[in-house]
């Protein structure tokens, strides 16, 4: 594992915070040439991309704190503080709260723009699944968010300094389940099918419905190699299980809508000229005495 990358100075730069940076870039970019393609202006892309990054971590903050907020109740300053330890960044941040903020965030900026969001939501589709592989891949350089214990092929054996490790060796495990390998390969598959559905006409919101739709059916699976304790879930699910089951039905909701009740544009009649001379037969009597007088 590699929970830092490099130093600048005296700061180290940890691999999720670098991971997670470098995801919301190539986002930007992939997102603005998919507009650019689609006829879209591919500035306002980069005009909201600093509210979507802000809003995207600040939910993903927001829903650790409530869900751990007992580790914050002697120090609120610490929810928000970037320079912790001596080191930049913020530890604790939940990819579902940071999907649910970024569309929150992208929904508001574009009613107040009063830009049309559905169009520019398909443009920006795929890059919510590089952004799942590109950070899950910071996770497990990290350490963080590990999987439950196994010791089958599937299993990885992560150092004790990290989060991973240390939980690995209270519970004497030869090695855990990569979820974080399992949701990344999971966000690339998702961004490739997205890719290529691209150029077949669809309704607008398609391929966003669709990103929400298979993320949640992503996460829900790889759930069940985490590791949640018992205030992290409700009965036998997980907390994001049971939002995960909110998100499909929302998502397959719409998609089902616009199947089912796409509205079809109204007929134009045509008449031909036989057929309307044959309707009204004075009207071409008429047209010549107009002509003579």
């Amino acid at each position: 594992m590699h929970p830092v990358l490099f130093k600048v100075f005296s700061f180290p730069i940890h691999s999720y915070g670098f991971m997670l940076a470098l995801s919301f870039l190539v986002g930007i970019w992939l997102s603005s040439r998919r507009a650019k393609k689609a006829g879209l202006n591919p500035d306002i892309i980069a005009d909201m991309g600093f509210w979507i990054i802000l809003a995207a971590i600040v939910g993903a903050r927001l829903y650790y704190v409530i869900l751990h907020f007992e580790e914050f109740s002697g120090n609120l300053m610490s929810i928000f503080n970037p320079f912790q330890n001596g080191a930049i960044g913020i530890g604790g941040l939940v990819m579902l709260g940071g999907f649910i903020g970024a569309i929150v965030a992208g929904i508001l900026y574009f009613k107040l723009k009063k830009v049309p969001f559905l169009p520019y939501a398909d443009a920006i589709a795929p890059s919510v699944g590089i952004g799942i592989f590109l950070t899950r891949i910071g996770c497990f350089l990290n350490g963080c968010c590990y999987g439950a214990a196994s010791s089958g092929a599937c299993s990885a054996t992560f150092p004790a300094s990290s989060p991973a490790g240390s939980y690995q060796h209270h519970i004497h495990a030869s090695g855990l389940y990569p979820s974080q390998l399992f949701e990344s390969a999971g966000g690339l598959i998702i961004a490739i099918i997205i890719l290529l559905i691209s150029n077949r006409k669809f309704f607008a919101g398609f391929q966003f419905y669709l990103v929400g739709l298979l993320y949640a059916v992503l996460r829900f699976i790889v759930d069940f190699s985490r590791v949640y304790g018992a205030d992290e879930r409700l009965g036998p699910l997980s907390h994001n299980q049971v939002d995960c089951i909110i998100l499909f039905v929302l998502f397959g909701s719409l998609i089902l809508k616009n199947i089912l009740f796409k509205e079809e544009p109204s007929p134009v009649k045509v008449i031909a000229p036989a057929a309307s001379a044959a309707a009204n037969p004075g009207a071409d009597k008429e047209e010549s005495e107009a002509a003579v007088k």
